[in-house]
């Protein structure tokens, strides 16, 4: 039996030695350094990654001028790749939508045939102003030829004229006098349909050229319009008006034979007040829910002429994904999106036609008579003309809020004019007009046409679609989430040899292989622990 003392001799050198054995094994444990960590992993990482030349970096064997040329070669790539993204990347911010030709084969029967809207080159009848001038007060000193002469002032509205306040004064004193506005006389002096429109033929088959044309104001004054859908209410006769389609006409064919031919008089003995030195008419072809502005296509077809006017047309469409981003992003308006005063449509032409007439009324508290009004804006009165005349280039331009030129306009950098954008759905109509000397003497065709016609001085049109088939552009997204992908990988892969694998092995060294390293630790330690006790 071991003496008591002895035991507990023996028990305390044990301990001790335990504990030396303790002390000894933290002295040998290294200390923990971050950056000798973050080396050690990244050497690692570089040594078995397939990012180009990153092995080469840490490769044995090498030295350090060797090393030195591929760090360099790889920080260029690095640097080169992170341009390119931040290329990419401001180009899909700045130009979120692209338009791209979808096809240049789209039948022309999926679009609408234009609005032609003919406007006579004599705004006011030489016959209706004198006779007019004869029943209205006069000052006794005036004779009605004179005062006749007076309503080419009506004209100046356009901005063509020099101001003229005495004489803008003495016409209002005498319309005041006789309770006479410009709307309700330029009604009176502007020619007739029924007589400027001798034969309409539509798709081949004679028409009452009343049945489908309707007066409508536009910025040449009152003219007759075809197919034209723009008016929240129309012009048409009552009695006709069940008969006019819902929807713009269509052609199914090309050729002049299928579209409008018109027989137009000209009427040269009635003339008073042109703005063209010319007989003849101005021939407006835009879309069916434009107003008729001169953004349209515009043809002067002279008197004693035939012209064959020929229409490619081209359509644009939005996707619904260029839809969804905001207008100012996209740079567009979809026809529902804005909705305006006067006209039935949105389009960028309605708009800025309808802020021109908001821009003038600003200015000088009317609307003249050749812009658009719903009845609540005063109309301008001859007192108003020299205002009018005056800020003529506040509502002539193509910003009408802008007076003076400018080098270059912005909607990044600046509001919209008037906060009007483009349609994301338009139709335009290129047209090219060939014109020659009419003399029907020797035709044997469209003989009923013109069947107890005296030709003297009529035009003949004809306007038609060149092609059954158009060009179709679309409005879509530059890049979907598919595309940055793929352009961000073609980049990365191209300077660096990035793919996901590689994303995965950064993420790997950096996080899981930290865990699995501690585990493996902490195990090392267990085991140790474990031996010590048994010991």
């Amino acid at each position: 039996m071991i003496p008591k003392d002895t035991f507990k001799t023996l028990t305390q050198r044990v301990v001790d030695k335990k504990e030396e054995v303790l002390k000894f094994s933290r002295s040998k444990r290294p200390k923990f350094h971050c950056s000798d960590w973050f080396t050690r992993q990244l050497r690692n990482l570089c040594d078995i990654t397939a990012l180009h030349g990153y092995s080469q970096i840490v490769r044995d064997g090498y030295s350090m001028l060797e090393r030195s040329v591929w760090t360099i070669a790889v920080v260029a790539s690095t640097i080169c790749a992170v341009t390119l993204l931040m290329i990419s990347w401001s180009w899909s911010v700045e130009t979120p939508t692209v338009t791209v030709t979808e096809s240049t084969n789209y039948p022309t029967w999926n679009l609408p045939f234009p609005a032609v809207t003919v406007c006579n080159l004599n705004k006011i009848s030489a016959t209706a102003a004198l006779s007019r001038a004869q029943t209205m007060q006069r000052p006794g000193n005036m004779t009605a030829a004179e005062l006749s002469a007076l309503f080419r002032l009506f004209l100046h509205v356009t901005g063509l004229a020099q101001p003229d306040p005495v004489q803008y004064r003495l016409l209002h004193d005498i319309m005041l006098t006789n309770n006479l506005e410009i709307p309700q006389l330029m009604g009176e002096f502007t020619p007739p349909c029924g007589t400027l429109l001798e034969r309409c033929m539509w798709k081949g088959t004679q028409w009452r050229c009343d049945n489908l044309f309707q007066v409508v104001n536009s910025t040449e004054g009152l003219c007759c319009s075809f197919n034209y859908y723009g008016l929240l209410k129309d012009n048409y006769p009552k009695k006709i008006t069940v008969s006019v389609p819902r929807e713009p006409r269509r052609v199914m064919a090309s050729g002049y034979y299928t579209g409008l031919s018109l027989l137009l008089q000209p009427f040269a003995e009635d003339y008073h007040s042109t703005d063209v030195a010319s007989y003849g008419f101005k021939v407006m072809i835009h879309s069916s829910y434009d107003y008729p502005d001169n953004d349209a296509e515009i043809k002067i077809v002279l008197a004693g002429t035939e012209s064959y006017i020929t229409l490619k047309p081209t359509a644009t469409y939005a996707t619904d994904n260029a839809l969804s981003f905001d207008p100012t992003l996209r740079n567009c308006f979809d026809r529902n999106e804005k909705v305006l005063s006067v006209i039935q449509r949105y389009s960028y032409v309605n708009c800025m036609v309808e802020c021109r007439a908001a821009t003038i009324y600003g200015r000088c508290g009317c609307v003249p008579y050749h812009l658009p009004n719903n009845g609540s804006l005063r109309n301008c009165d001859m007192k108003d003309m020299d205002c009018v005349v005056r800020a003529s280039d506040r509502f002539l331009t193509a910003v009408p809020t802008k007076n003076g030129s400018v080098e270059r306009l912005s909607y990044t950098t600046i509001a919209p004019p008037c906060g009007c954008l483009p349609g994301c759905d338009k139709v335009q109509y290129p047209s090219e007009m060939v014109t020659g000397t009419m003399n029907r003497n020797f035709t044997f065709n469209a003989m009923s046409f013109f069947k107890d016609i005296e030709l003297k001085n009529q035009s003949l049109v004809h306007i038609y679609l060149a092609d059954l088939t158009a060009t179709r552009f679309r409005m879509d997204i530059y890049q979907d989430w598919l595309g940055v992908l793929a352009s961000f990988g073609g980049i990365l892969g191209l300077f660096l040899g990035f793919s996901i694998i590689t994303g995965f092995e950064i993420v790997y060294f950096f996080s899981i292989r930290v865990l699995f390293d501690a585990l493996a630790k902490s195990n090392a330690r267990g085991n140790a622990s474990a031996a010590d006790r048994r010991y």
